[in-house]
C-alpha cells in the first residue's frame, strides 16, 4: 500500500515504501553528519578550555572561583 504524501504545488503521486525509505536514509545521513560536526566542535572548545585553564592568568581571568579557594598548599622545601 503506498503512501501519500502531499507537496504544495504539486501533483499528488503515491510514495512507495522503497522511494520513503531512501528519503529517510537520505535525510537520516543529513542529520547524522550534523550531529558529528557539532560533536568535533564541541570536543575542541572542550580540550581548548582546558588548555587555556592550564595557564594561571587566562584562568584568573576565567573562573571566578580560583580566588575562593583558599591559600595554596606550598611544600616545606618549595619555599
Amino acid at each position: 500500500m503506498p503512501v501519500k504524501i502531499r507537496r504544495s504545488g504539486q501533483q499528488q503521486r503515491p510514495l512507495t515504501y522503497e522511494h520513503y525509505e531512501r528519503l529517510f536514509v537520505e535525510f537520516s545521513e543529513r542529520v547524522e553528519k550534523m550531529l558529528l560536526r557539532s560533536l568535533y566542535v564541541l570536543l575542541a572548545g572542550l580540550l581548548i578550555s582546558q588548555i587555556l585553564l592550564q595557564f594561571p592568568a587566562v584562568r584568573k581571568e576565567i573562573t571566578r572561583v580560583d580566588p575562593l579557594e583558599g591559600v595554596p598548599y606550598v611544600r616545606h622545601g618549595e619555599e
